[in-house]
C-alpha cells in the first residue's frame, strides 16, 4: 500500500502506519515546516526506509489524482474553515477504491468527574478561540455528511468518548489543557477578544491542577472516526 498521513505532526502516528505497510511507502506531510523537520528528526534511528516527511498543505496537497492507496487525518479538519474542501482534496489523490479515514473532534459531548467548572470554562473558551480561527471543536458529529458532500462513500462510522481515568491522583489530561491554556496563542487570542483575562485563566489552571490531583478523576472528550470510499 501507499498512504498519506495528511496533517502528521510530530509524525507519531505516521510512524506507526510505516510498520503496518512496510514495505509499502508512506508520507507524512504537514503545513508546518518546523513540525516536519521535527517528524523527520524524531524517525531517524527507526530503520523505516519507506518513511518520509514532507510540506503539505491539505487544502491544495502537492500530489497527483488517484496517488495513494489510503489516506488519513487525525484531529486536523477541526481548524478549518472549508473542511468538506479538505475532505474532497483527500479524495483527489486517493485512488479510486482506496479509503480516507478521518478523526475529528467532538468536545461537545464530555464527561467530567467530577464536576469542575474550571474545566467546563476551558471547553467554552476553547471553542471560542478555534471559531475566531474558523474553526470549531464540536463538529465531529457532521463528520459522515461531510464527507459524502465530498463525493466520497461512508462504510464506517465509529462514535467514541476518549479520556482519562486516574485512580491515583495526577490526570494527565486535565494537566496537559492546563498547559494549553498557558501557552497556546490561541487564549491570547481570546483575552484580545474580551472573552476572558489572564487572571482568570490563571484561576483555571490552578483549579483545573487542583481537580487533576484528586484521585479518581475521569476526563474524557468525544470524537468521530469514520472511514469513506472514493468510488
Amino acid at each position: 500500500m501507499s498512504v498519506l498521513d495528511c496533517g502528521c505532526g510530530p509524525g507519531t502516528i505516521t510512524q506507526g502506519i510505516a510498520q503496518i505497510v512496510a514495505p509499502g511507502k508512506v508520507i507524512g506531510c504537514d503545513l508546518e515546516p518546523g513540525m516536519v523537520e521535527r517528524a523527520a528528526a524524531l524517525a531517524e534511528g527507526a530503520n523505516l526506509d519507506n518513511l518520509s516527511f514532507q510540506v503539505g498543505n491539505i487544502l491544495d496537497l502537492p500530489f497527483e489524482d488517484n496517488t495513494f492507496d489510503a489516506v488519513l487525518s487525525c484531529a486536523v479538519t477541526e481548524h478549518l474553515g472549508e473542511p468538506v474542501k479538505a475532505m474532497s482534496e483527500l479524495g483527489r489523490v486517493v485512488k479510486r477504491g482506496g479509503v480516507v479515514g478521518i478523526t475529528r473532534t467532538d468536545w461537545a459531548a464530555h464527561m467530567i468527574a467530577p464536576s469542575c467548572g474550571a474545566v467546563n470554562r476551558f471547553f467554552e473558551l476553547f471553542e471560542s478561540g478555534f471559531n475566531l480561527q474558523g474553526g470549531t471543536m464540536n463538529g465531529g458529529r457532521n463528520l459522515p455528511s461531510m464527507l459524502g458532500e465530498a463525493g466520497l462513500n461512508v462504510v464506517d462510522v465509529l462514535i467514541a468518548l476518549s479520556g482519562a481515568y486516574t485512580p491515583e491522583p495526577g490526570n494527565a489530561m486535565v494537566n496537559g489543557w492546563a498547559e494549553w491554556i498557558e501557552n497556546l496563542p490561541l487564549f491570547d487570542r481570546v483575552i484580545e477578544e474580551g472573552l476572558t483575562t489572564r487572571d482568570e485563566l490563571d484561576a483555571m489552571c490552578a483549579e483545573m491542577r487542583e481537580w487533576g490531583a484528586q484521585p479518581g478523576t475521569i476526563a474524557a472528550t468525544g470524537g468521530c472516526r469514520v472511514v469513506a470510499r472514493k468510488d
